[in-house]
């Protein structure tokens, strides 16, 4: 059963990250597809043509005698060397002469002869004396009349050599020689040694020369016992020169007559080929088909482990090795609405619910602190850190706490936008001039969310640091404490200030945001790593931004959101960021 849950683990893993990087497997399977259709519809047809030929074993798998060396005729290299000389330079050359072939642009050159190599090719039918020949060429006619030159030139050419061999090795046996000299030499062909007969009459001589030698020392030479085993002796001799003439002149015979023939004759003679072999239009198609599908699934998997961004909660855990609050998903708004709107809808929708289960996770990472202040920051700009507190910031009131939001970025002050309420007055007044907490109270404006109050950033200070340096920063978050019940900082990111750090030095519980796919592993950790160095508790992650794809947030559908982060915030950071109209002075 365990075994079955892990197989199972895996399979909707891998299927998730194939639906994560759609994208890349799809573009890579098209680019595949797309180059193999061009290559292979504009690819010059080629055609094969072939002939085929028999090549027996010459007569008589032995040696013949030639006036020295010896000639072999069935040893085991015997095929090999055949199909050798059908692709020789010489033979190649003799064809090329034959056919003109140095007027053909394709095999145009010096050299030219030396092009038939590679398009000449040699196919042996296994277990069998049949070999194939096989020409390749644009022209189906070229290629037919080169396969059966090729052959014709190779039939012709053993024959020549045969006849060479046939008449230097009968010039050999005709040799003026002394007697016992010649003799000797016909004695040692292999066609009289192997002959049956004269094996046999071999032996009965050597059985003859025993009992003479046995009965010579026994008795004298003119003992009739002797003189009637030599007779037989001389008789069997005499037959044993006589048999060996006859193979002799049997062989003289058959070479000065040419008796032996061809032995290798065509069988099939090569035909224009109809249809080209070169490309294969169907089978390039198929293959790449399945290549394109597996390089897509291989390309998928390349950049999903390259990838070192932040996507899942697998990431969130593995990755950063920090606890994991949710996923927000991107979702696209109108422009009349506002940030939060789906939280105020009656029906219930992804997003909003995607935000209550952060509220949720937020609660229970919460449990046991008596602070329940808590700053909300990012690594870089754009991660839609302030979208996220201004929800959780919603959430929480609805569930019946009372909550004040405060825009602690006084750099680049966004969260009026989203609330859409006046920046005129806020925090960095309050911050720079402030005499009590009871000049605090006018700063503070309701939202049309009970139980919600919230407190700009106000104009925007030219010593943002020093502003956060002072006392009444502290007075503030003790005030803000007593009076709510919850207080949410909107932090500047991490980078490339440390604006952040200075709220840390009050508030010691952090949300951290980090958009989908975007923000480097590396950078988030450093990020969070001097979070924890400066005494602040990472509550957990949030995954923002989080795009539709794969099974793990696939319930997520298709809603985007978008929300402009500052007033002179990038191309790239409106974008992905709800877009809602500033306020007028």
């Amino acid at each position: 059963m365990t075994e079955e849950k892990e197989l199972e683990f895996d399979i909707s893993y891998y299927l998730d990250l194939i639906l994560r990087r759609r994208w890349v497997a799809l573009s890579v399977f098209v680019s595949v597809v797309i180059i193999a259709a061009v290559v292979t519809f504009n690819t010059r047809p080629v055609f094969q043509a072939q002939s085929l030929l028999v090549i027996e074993k010459e007569r008589g798998n032995n040696t013949i005698y030639q006036g020295g060396p010896t000639v072999e005729r069935g040893n085991d290299d015997y095929y090999q060397t055949q199909y050798k000389l059908l692709k020789s330079e010489a033979l190649l050359k003799t064809v090329y002469k034959r056919l003109n072939l140095e007027t053909i642009p394709e095999f145009a050159g010096v050299y030219g002869y030396r092009k038939l190599i590679k398009p000449v090719a040699i196919a042996p039918v296994p277990r069998s004396r049949l070999v194939y020949v096989k020409v390749d060429s644009y022209d189906p006619r070229l290629a037919a009349n080169i396969a059966n030159t090729v052959a014709q030139v190779f039939i012709e050419q053993n024959l020549s050599n045969q006849l060479f061999i046939s008449k230097d090795v009968l010039n050999a046996l005709q040799a003026d020689r002394a007697g016992n000299q010649s003799r000797a030499i016909y004695e040692s062909l292999p066609a009289v040694v192997n002959n049956a007969l004269i094996m046999d009459l071999k032996r009965e001589s050597a059985k003859l020369q025993a009992q003479v030698a046995e009965a010579s020392g026994r008795y004298t030479a003119k003992h009739p016992q002797v003189l009637s085993l030599t007779a037989n002796l001389q008789a069997v001799q005499g037959q044993i020169k006589t048999e060996t003439d006859k193979v002799i002149q049997s062989l003289k015979i058959d070479l000065s007559g040419q008796l032996m023939g061809n032995n290798i004759r065509l069988i099939d003679a090569a035909m224009p080929p109809l249809q080209p072999i070169k490309p294969r239009k169907m089978f390039n198609m198929l293959l790449a088909l399945i290549g394109g599908l597996v390089l897509g699934l291989f390309g998928a998997a390349l950049v999903e482990f390259i990838d070192q961004t932040v996507r899942t909660q697998e990431d969130v855990e593995n990755k950063l090795g920090l606890p994991f609050l949710g996923i927000v998903p991107l979702t696209r708004q109108t422009k009349e609405a506002t940030a939060y709107n789906h939280l105020i809808l009656q029906e219930h929708s992804l997003i909003s619910e995607s935000i209550r289960n952060l509220r949720t996770m937020v609660d229970f990472a919460e449990v046991g602190r008596k602070n329940k202040a808590l700053i909300v920051s990012s690594t870089v700009q754009g991660e839609g850190k302030s979208y996220v507190a201004a929800n959780l910031a919603v959430a929480i009131a609805q569930a019946g706490e009372k909550v004040i939001v405060v825009d602690g970025d006084l750099r680049r002050s966004n969260l009026h936008k989203l609330f859409r309420v006046s920046n005129a007055k806020g925090l960095s007044d309050f911050l720079a001039g402030g005499r009590n907490i009871e000049d605090l109270r006018p700063l503070i404006q309701a939202t049309d969310v009970p139980n919600l109050s919230i407190l700009t950033c106000g104009p925007r200070p030219p010593n943002p640091a020093e502003l956060l340096n002072t006392p009444r920063l502290s007075a503030f978050l003790a005030w803000a404490g007593e009076d709510y019940d919850r207080v949410i900082i909107d932090c500047p990111p991490m980078f490339p200030i440390s604006d952040a750090l200075l709220w840390g030095k009050y508030i010691s519980n952090c949300v951290f945001v980090a958009a989908f796919g975007k923000t480097r592993v590396p950078l988030i950790k450093t990020a969070t790593k001097r979070l924890l160095n400066a005494g602040i508790k990472v509550l957990g992650t949030v995954v923002n931004m989080s795009k539709f794809g794969g099974l793990s947030y696939s319930y997520y559908g298709y809603y985007q959101y978008n929300y402009n982060y500052g007033p002179d915030a990038p191309e790239g950071e409106k974008k992905h960021h709800h877009k809602v109209p500033a306020l007028k002075s």
